[in-house]
Formats: structure tokens, sequence, C-alpha cells
């Protein structure tokens, strides 16, 4: 059976195309656009006519989709959507062209279902967490195993973080106002005796790419996570981001890339940091973690 899957963001609009190989996933196709809902939203409190563009972009991926043909369609909306006063008429639009409903789906959901996708590849035997940082929200859960124990969804994300505090380049002030307000939210996550910490979502999925291209690092370590910051505040970010080659990756299909509402999704896209311990008190003393 062949299943494609939309994430409408708070950034981006994706699709997913998979293969269901003995009840679990095997990626085909993965095509995404940027109609960067989130921080419309979140200056404004509606989609407005940002909903034309997501919409054109949700056609576009679908179109893409359907090369490779697929049994079913599902179609979800997290944050951005979720804030928008007009949020319900634009899924409904949404599902209008698509042909399949779009389900705006819970904060707690969103958690959920991230949280199934990375633990079928990423879970550790003792407490880990995983944080899935997206456009305008960031959900954490502390886990043991495969049995989520604890979980929040933080009201801060990549995309809304940067339009609201960050220049093109980033200043060092800039940094450290949107540090702060980060470290603010991330003072309400879970804390947890951890051996691993799983990022996932469009950011953590780059950032190895940032480092290289051709064999990125698994895991990231502190001094990584620094590298990443520095590279990515030299220069303006359409500049860097062809530089490290990321529009190439935002622009082609991708088998290493899976959708975080499919159930058993594999989330492969995944990158684990090596951050002995999880805690709103020394994330709060880390540069790395608060510095984007």
């Amino acid at each position: 059976m062949r299943l494609a899957a939309v994430d409408i963001g708070s950034n981006t609009v994706h699709v997913l195309v998979a293969d269901v190989v003995r009840n679990k996933l095997e990626d085909v196709a993965h095509y995404v656009e940027m109609p960067e809902l989130g921080p419309r939203v979140a200056r404004t409190g509606a989609i407005g006519t940002k909903g034309r563009i997501a919409i054109r972009a949700l056609r576009s991926v679908i179109a893409q989709a359907r090369k490779h043909g697929y049994d079913t369609l599902i179609a979800a909306a997290t944050e951005a959507v979720r804030q928008a006063s007009d949020g319900e008429a634009f899924a409904k639009q949404a599902g209008e062209a698509i042909g399949v409903p779009v389900h705006i789906i819970s904060r707690r959901r969103e958690a959920e279902v991230s949280f199934l996708g990375v633990a079928s590849r990423h879970a550790a035997r003792r407490e880990w967490v995983m944080v899935d940082l997206g456009g305008a929200s960031t959900e954490v859960v502390i886990a043991r195993g495969h049995d989520l124990l604890r979980s929040v969804a933080l009201p801060i994300g990549s995309g809304v973080l940067a339009s609201t505090y960050l220049s093109d380049p980033p200043s060092p002030d800039d940094r450290a106002r949107m540090r702060k307000a980060a470290l603010r939210e991330l003072a309400h996550a879970p804390d947890g005796d951890v051996e691993r910490l799983v990022a996932t979502g469009g950011t953590a999925s780059n950032l190895p790419f940032v480092l290289a291209r051709r064999n990125p690092p698994s895991v990231l370590t502190t001094a990584d996570l620094l590298a990443c910051e520095g590279r990515l505040d030299r220069g303006r970010a359409a500049k860097v981001a062809v530089k490290v080659g990321l529009w190439r990756r935002c622009s082609s299909s991708s088998t290493g890339t899976a959708w975080r509402c499919f159930k058993s999704a594999t989330k492969a896209s995944a990158t684990e940091c090596s951050w002995p311990t999880w805690s709103a008190a020394k994330i709060g003393g880390s540069r790395p973690l608060g510095s984007g």
C-alpha cells in the first residue's frame, strides 16, 4: 500500500509519499514548499491573504506526489493554523483544494505522533528526550524506551523566533534577544535524567548538512552546534542557504525524511545531540540550544 501525507506547518507545506512494508514505512519521495504562515499569524493573528499562497504551495506538492501514485492521502495542519483566527476557514478551503479533509491537530496530538515516529528508530532503553523544532511551536517529550512519560508543547519555533528577533544577517544582540525569549519558554519544559536527546523538524534535519554536505554527522556535539551558528551567521540568509545547499534540499525529492502525522513514521531525518542531561536549569546556562 502506498500512502501520501501532507503537513501544513508554520514554515512549510510538505508531502511525504511512502510504502507500507511489513507494517513499517519506506520513503518514496518528499516535496517541500515554504509559504511561511507562522510569521504572518504571529504578527496579525490571522492567515489572511497568505492562505492563497499556502494553497498554491499545497497544490504544487500534491501534484508532484501524484507522479508516484498513492492509494490514500491524509492531511493535517499544526501551530500556525491552530493559532489563526481564520484557521478553520483556511483548513476547509485547503481541504477542498486537495480533495481530502485537512485536520487541525492539537499540540498534544502533535507531540504524540511526532514521538511515535521518532521512537520507531531512535528510542533509548533508559530515559531520553525528543524535541520537535517546528516553525511556530516546539514539542518536548520525555520517554523511556517506547513509552511516553511526559510532554509539553511550547509556543516557540524557528520561523516565528527568526522573524521576530533576527535581522539578516543576525547580529550578536539579535541572537541574545532571541535566546532570552526562547529560554523563557524552555523553562516550562519537563526535566529528565536522559541519556539521549533526539531533535526533529526542519531545523534539526538540516543542521548536519550545514556542517558537511556529503557525509553529514548523525550526532551533533555542543561544538557542532556552535559551528553551525557561526556558519549560518556569516552572511545574508539567501547567500548562506545556497552555500550550504539548503535550497537544493528544500526543492528536491528526498527519501530521508518522514512526516510526523504517520503513526508509524520513521522520522529518519531526526538528529541526535550529545546532551547528557535535559533540564531547564542546564539549558539556561548553555549557549547552543538557546542560540537558535
